[in-house]
């Protein structure tokens, strides 16, 4: 009997070590995979840097484009533009962040949902068509708000331009209120409501203790989220692109578009990667300040444990101004753009409103919309959308599971690996990979289709998918996956059947938002860009580059509405579902 237990719990063994031993070999080759996927981009951006000439031709490394680049004046002013634009969008970001963080998470004011939902609305409007939309309201040109100013006051002038610093600062700012908004959340909502009780005992006023004891508790978030944008701000392309190109304001990333997308000549790689090795330096650099400041962040505890109960702060008096403040940044975010927009695609050109505009409101932009574009936009975009969140929440649950649910011993470089894509620019990786299609096509034949786009959008947001699958695999309990191992499951039975249903709903979010940001980038998109594989998007940036206002805004109306039906329906269809396979149980 002994001798039969004894062969029992060798067996028990044997099978034990033989699936430890497929899973790191799984781990392996998935950690392979990513370093492939990531790695190649970056090395493709450092290579092209010390070559020149063009993709594939060879020749010896060489630092002359690093020469030529650091040796112009202009790359200087080109770099404190760069850091001009950067800092001012990053304050922009916090002064309409912080405090609406505070109030949404701390106080009471009133329609809080309405304006989490309208904040989540917000953030389906690509930024280049909220740009597109504000210069139409402000250019100096042909913005509504300086012709009705120079109708009415009688004004030689425009009043306002945005072909500046600060307008560019100003715009892109106001689009990153959401991240710093939902980043920053967390650190409002467990704070310790006895500090504030405190301070409003010794008569401290709400703003006092606002500004005194609210923002420097939160002050490692705030730090970590400074840092996060000012990374995502030296990144960006299409505020910079589309307004500071026009007006000869140049920073990296609008450098690094026009040596390989010049408007006449030839494109030249070389100079872009000596611009995008800088650029890459600081994005990894800035990256590890973040992952830092992070972790340090986790050493401040604003939680006291014992008789902790979170309170609104009553507002008072200064509730409808609470409510106005919130209202004034939706309504830039959301309702000026938007209902911008909307008057421009209903008209044949774009006019202030009167007795005579009203008249010419139609429809036609939008019924003529096919005369100027085809189906394969269109075709391309609905690819993008189903295949690039597919496959990169594939690879995201793959990387979790490792990470989070096995003993593997190089599961944190696997994590680290899978977290790199958000320290490179988009634009970098759309260069690189385009660099490597070109020079190594044989092998690489991809250039010009739709394939290549969905590659560097799915590197680019493994990142966001790791991070979100992470959290929900963390949730589920080891027990329900020890329970079917000892029931005879396979491990990939186990991840199937068990652990996948369980944390399908965070999979499922993860999924419609990486669909929606497929949907609307344009950067990766223009870069990597040919006449076979143009997405809708970019049909809008070639439009605006024509100057068809009134079919740029008619698309832009369509993309607006289709993105927020979409997930509407995409959301309601998942609520359902999950009530039904609840009553089934």
């Amino acid at each position: 009997m002994a001798n039969v237990k004894a062969a029992e719990l060798s067996a028990l063994g044997g099978a034990t070590r033989e699936r430890a031993g497929g899973i790191d070999l799984f781990a392996g080759g998935l950690l392979t995979l990513l370093i492939v996927m990531v790695g190649v981009p970056l090395v493709m951006v450092v290579l092209m840097s010390l070559r020149t000439g063009f993709p594939g031709e060879g020749g010896p490394l060489t630092l002359a484009n690093f020469a030529a680049v650091y040796s112009a004046p202009s790359t200087y002013k080109i770099l404190l533009n760069t850091l001009l634009f950067a800092c001012g969008t990053v304050v922009v970001a916090l002064a309409f962040a912080v405090p609406l963080v505070w109030l949404l998470n701390r106080t009471d004011i009133p329609f809080k949902n309405t304006i989490y939902v309208l904040m989540t609305v917000g953030i389906l409007v690509p930024v280049f068509l909220r740009t597109i939309a504000w210069i139409l309201l402000l250019s100096p040109r042909i913005g509504l708000v300086n012709q009705w100013a120079m109708q009415l006051f009688g004004f030689d002038q425009p009043v306002i331009s945005l072909y500046n610093i600060p307008g560019m600062a100003f715009i892109q700012g106001v689009s990153f209120v959401p991240s710093a908004f939902f980043m920053l959340g967390a650190a409002y909502q467990t704070m310790d409501p006895s500090l504030e009780e405190a301070a409003y005992t010794a008569g401290v006023s709400k703003l006092q203790t606002f500004l005194r004891i609210n923002v420097p508790i939160t002050w490692p978030a705030i730090a970590g989220v400074m840092v996060y944008l000012f990374m995502s701000a030296i990144a960006v392309f299409e505020v910079p692109a589309i307004i500071g190109y026009p007006a000869r304001i140049l920073v990296l990333s609008a450098s690094i578009f026009t040596s390989t997308n010049p408007p006449t000549g030839l494109p030249n790689y070389g100079i872009a990667g000596a611009y995008g090795a800088v650029m890459l330096a600081a994005g990894l650099l800035l990256a590890y300040f973040y992952v830092r400041l992070v972790q340090h962040g986790k050493k401040y505890t604003v939680i006291t444990g014992r008789g902790y109960r979170p309170r609104e702060i009553a507002l008072g008096k200064w509730k409808w101004a609470a409510l106005a403040f919130s209202f004034l940044y939706l309504s830039m975010e959301v309702f000026i753009p938007f209902l911008v927009l909307l008057w421009a695609s209903l008209l044949p050109h774009l006019q202030l409103p009167s007795a005579e505009a009203w008249e010419q409101i139609s429809l036609n932009n939008f019924a003529t919309i096919f005369d100027f574009v085809d189906a394969l936009p269109f075709i391309n975009t609905a690819i993008l959308m189903i295949a690039v969140p597919t496959t990169t929440m594939l690879l995201s649950v793959l990387v979790s599971w490792v990470v989070v649910r096995t003993q593997v011993s190089f599961r944190g470089s696997l994590d680290t690996i899978a977290f790199l894509p958000h320290a490179i620019p988009s634009i970098l990786l759309g260069v690189g990979l385009a660099y490597l299609s070109l020079a190594y096509r044989v092998y690489f034949p991809v250039y010009g289709t739709v394939i290549i786009i969905a590659i560097a959008h799915t590197i680019s947001w493994i990142a966001y998918g790791t991070r979100t699958t992470n959290g929900v695999m963390i949730q589920v309990h080891r027990e329900l996956e020890e329970a079917g191992k000892v029931a005879g499951a396979s491990t990939a039975r186990v991840l199937g059947r068990i652990v996948l249903p369980l944390v399908a709903s965070g999979i499922f979010n993860s999924w419609i938002w990486i669909s929606m940001l497929a949907y609307r980038e344009v950067t990766m998109a223009l870069t990597l860009g040919t006449r076979k594989n143009v997405v809708i998007s970019t049909i809008v940036w070639q439009f605006w580059g024509s100057g068809w206002v009134p079919q740029v805004a008619a698309l832009g109306v369509i993309l607006v509405l289709f993105a927020v039906v979409v997930v509407g329906l995409l959301k309601i269809a998942f609520a359902r579902f999950g009530e039904f396979g609840s009553d089934s149980h």
